[in-house]
């Protein structure tokens, strides 16, 4: 959860007593403070140099400020080294993510000295990088530094054996009792992370609706393919019957010509959704592998609906009594 540092809060002693109150309450875990959104933008320069660097190379970095228990407080990722701690004096420490550490060029990044304008400042953890700004883009460079007067945004991390309810009511009320002047304007990371692919989440929906739309017409189209073939193949059918054939052989007989077309129609498709996939998930930095389980499960539903489509026109013919198809003959 985000809560905006505004009036009272933004005062150190109130921010302080602020957290002390929300630990207690158990309402949450962990509290920290952040220069910006988690999920938003924040400044940004190229004032950071270390060994090796081409002093004519203009690298834009991400600048973020932060307190003790950031990594416990979000849940981010450490790839090496440790979180700002109390235990420690991290005035001159810094966190930098893997995107910093892949330019930098550093294979034990961790301990290393680098300069952040005018300081000398040291590596004591690196992040793993995460969604920023924006989900299509490449993950940009961070370097994070510890100031408390930089703070803009609490971040607290709920209690998860609490109910979500109870626990955002002590916040708030505790929120309102230290800052009375101010409404409480607090907004969940979840949501803000939600808010960065709800034109993915549209095109799911859509995506399922035209599917399913797809598929009743697909069972149409074959329902009166089957009307079809079975019309056309009535007295043949009907002579099978009379020299012994059984209804299984029957639909056996029917819908083996439908399950080829079927499995076809998969050989042709799965290739091109691959194809379509793959190139939709390269827009993404941070995507999933493409897996070959959702593509069995769709051969497996596609010759279950097509056979049960076809089985209901099948049946009926395989049941029919043949004299009424032979009596003119």
């Amino acid at each position: 959860m985000e809560i905006p540092i505004q009036g009272n809060l933004k005062t150190p002693a109130k921010r302080e007593i602020l957290k002390d109150q929300l630990l207690k309450s158990g309402a949450v875990i962990s509290v920290t403070n952040f220069s910006q959104r988690l999920t938003g933008g924040g400044n940004n320069g190229y004032d950071v140099r270390w060994p090796g660097k081409n002093l004519n190379d203009k690298i834009l970095i991400n600048f973020r400020f932060t307190n003790y228990d950031l990594v416990k407080t979000t849940a981010m990722e450490l790839a090496a080294g440790r979180d700002f701690s109390p235990q420690f004096a991290d005035s001159a420490n810094v966190l930098v993510n893997e995107a910093l550490v892949k330019i930098m060029g550093m294979s034990k990044p961790v301990g290393s000295k680098i300069q952040w304008g005018n300081s000398d400042v040291t590596i004591v953890g690196v992040l793993k990088d995460y969604v920023m700004e924006s989900p299509y883009q490449k993950a940009k460079p961070v370097l994070i530094g510890m100031s408390e007067g930089s703070a803009r945004f609490i971040i607290a991390r709920l209690n998860p054996d609490q109910n979500v309810s109870a626990s955002v009511a002590k916040i708030d009320n505790i929120v309102k009792t230290l800052n009375p002047e101010y409404p409480v304007d607090r907004t969940f990371v979840d949501d803000s992370f939600e808010d960065k692919f709800a034109n993915e989440k549209l095109l799911g929906t859509l995506s399922n609706w035209f599917g399913g739309f797809a598929v009743f017409i697909s069972c149409l189209g074959l329902l009166g393919l089957a009307l079809y073939m079975a019309e056309q193949r009535k007295k043949e059918i009907s002579i099978r019957k009379v020299l012994g054939a059984s209804n299984f052989n029957i639909l056996t007989l029917l819908n083996k010509d439908f399950i080829k077309l079927v499995a076809i129609a998969n050989v042709i498709a799965f290739p091109l959704a691959y194809i379509i996939i793959n190139k939709w998930l390269s827009s993404y930095e941070f995507k999933v592998s493409i897996s070959v389980v959702p593509f069995v499960i769709a051969a497996i539903l596609s010759l279950i609906i097509a056979i049960l489509t076809v089985s209901v026109q099948s049946v009926k013919v395989a049941k029919a009594n043949p004299i009424d198809a032979l009596k003119y003959e």
